[in-house]
């Protein structure tokens, strides 16, 4: 039986982060595909290193800058994130809220990896070979990484967490002999001896890193360019891992990604997840530098219908594709996306409203006539406005019309209303649509039961309701519907 090439990526989950921690993601999902586009099986793992300690940097961005999430919290400061409590009480651990926020954030780019929690790992015991041939070769291994990577000395080889103060970030191992490991907590002062069986923590990350490849056999791991130097992750792996079984995978670069403080979070929101993976994925080896001007260049360029680009979209075809959606709530919700829903309508009219408030400060959605309009009303203006509508309403109940013979029989009727002139500006008012779609656009594209609810108004207002048992008790039912 074939085993399916596997592919890491790792995470701490000490803070959910903004994108530029998705980038090592959206990579390692590519590489996936490619496999998958060859015939190959393939999956994604994310190690999620929940045995790290919680520093107050990360503290600070996992509680928002909350300052009495960071007062109630900042003891726990040192200790393995899976041991420290949810700050809002929602999940076991303060790992697993930000590993459950991160999964959904990924879910929501189509990208489905198979978490590994490193703490239930070890303590299931599958790192114990690898930590018992560290500390079998423990000057061995501190002795080649110093020769091998000229002026940089890894302290400890495996970080313990005291049993006294419980933190992980502050034991100091002060010698190996006999199977035991003696250490001393600069935080609370223990000096203890214990053997190599009984210690809890966990190995320093490039170890630790080198564990993971022989344990389950990785295939490819994706790295960015800091791993790749000269001290970094991959040289000291690659040393380590001759002591575990001396398995390599293969190494995918990818640069490093720098992001405007005005957009960090926001790209998110503004961009369907089709774009944003192209995004993160394009130029891969290069590093990125994403500012307003370089993300709307983007959006000039990217296409989501053929020859129109993401940003002719929201400009053009947003505001009636918008209210079009309003028809029908369900369609404007944008969930995860399928590969044949990535730049679905649903998709772009959630994210390009989005990007239409960011950058051009407008969103297009139904909205109701503020009571000043009504109020300051010409009665003649108010009253042909109700009978154009009534007339739309009428010519929509004809299922036959289509919409542009509805917006040509429209533009007759308001041709011969002669106060109609007056009509377009205050139809623009009563919808609240100063830009975008035509006014007979409008009146072939908003919901039935809007339009029922804006001429009952207007009826009320000029004294025309009309009496059921004639020819406009379908409207009449609609008005009743709509208030």
């Amino acid at each position: 039986m074939r085993l399916p090439r596997v592919v890491a990526t790792g995470f701490t989950t000490a803070f959910l982060g903004d994108e530029r921690t998705l980038r090592e993601f959206v990579v390692g999902d590519l590489v996936v595909r490619e496999m998958q586009e060859r015939g190959e099986d393939a999956v994604l793992y994310l190690f999620n290193d929940s045995l790290d300690p919680l520093n107050a940097r990360q503290l600070r961005v996992g509680v928002n800058k909350d300052p009495e999430l960071i007062r109630r919290f900042q003891p726990f400061c040192g200790r393995p994130i899976c041991e420290v409590p949810d700050p809002y009480g929602c999940h076991e651990s303060y790992s697993d809220h930000h590993k459950h926020g991160l999964v959904e954030r990924l879910d929501g780019l189509g990208i489905h990896p198979i978490v590994v929690d490193m703490q239930r790992v070890y303590a299931q015991g599958h790192y114990a070979p690898f930590v018992s041939a560290t500390f079998a070769h423990y000057d061995e291994i501190k002795q080649g990484i110093a020769t091998e990577c000229e002026n940089y000395t890894l302290r400890n080889l495996f970080r313990i967490r005291c049993p006294q103060c419980l933190r992980i970030d502050s034991t100091e191992i002060t010698g190996t002999a006999d199977d035991t490991v003696a250490y001393r907590c600069e935080a609370c002062g223990l000096a203890n001896r214990e053997s190599v069986g009984g210690l809890r923590g966990k190995l320093s990350w490039k170890l630790d890193c080198a564990a993971r490849w022989n344990l389950y056999h990785i295939d490819t791991e994706v790295f960015s360019k800091a791993h790749l130097a000269d001290k970094g992750t991959l040289n000291v792996s690659s040393l380590v891992s001759k002591f575990f079984g001396n398995h390599m995978p293969s190494i995918v670069r990818y640069g490093d990604l720098r992001i405007e403080p005005r957009l960090s979070g926001r790209l998110l929101e503004i961009l369907p997840p089709a774009m944003l993976r192209r995004l993160l994925s394009e130029r891969l080896h290069s590093d990125l530098d994403l500012t307003t001007d370089s993300i709307a260049h983007f959006a000039n360029t990217f296409e989501v219908r053929p020859g129109m680009s993401y940003s002719a979209y929201v400009r053009s075809e947003l505001p009636r594709a918008a209210l079009q959606a309003a028809v029908a709530p369900g369609l404007a919700r944008a969930d995860a996306p399928s590969p044949s829903s990535a730049l679905s309508d649903a998709v772009l009219v959630t994210h390009g409203n989005r990007f239409s408030e960011f950058f051009y400060q407008r969103r297009h959605e139904l909205r109701w006539p503020d009571a000043r309009t009504l109020a300051e009303a010409d009665f003649t203006t108010a009253r042909v406005a109700r009978d154009v509508i009534d007339c739309a309403l009428t010519l929509r109940h004809e299922t036959i019309a289509g919409r542009s013979d509805i917006k040509s029989r429209l533009k007759s009727y308001l041709a011969d209303t002669p106060a109609a002139p007056a009509v377009y500006p205050f139809l623009r008012k009563v919808f609240r649509q100063s830009h975008g779609a035509s006014i007979t656009t409008l009146l072939s594209v908003l919901p039935t039961e809007y339009l029922a609810a804006i001429l009952l108004i207007l009826s009320c207002l000029t004294g025309t309701i009309r009496a059921q048992g004639g020819a406009d008790d379908e409207t009449i039912d609609e008005q009743g519907k709509a208030a």
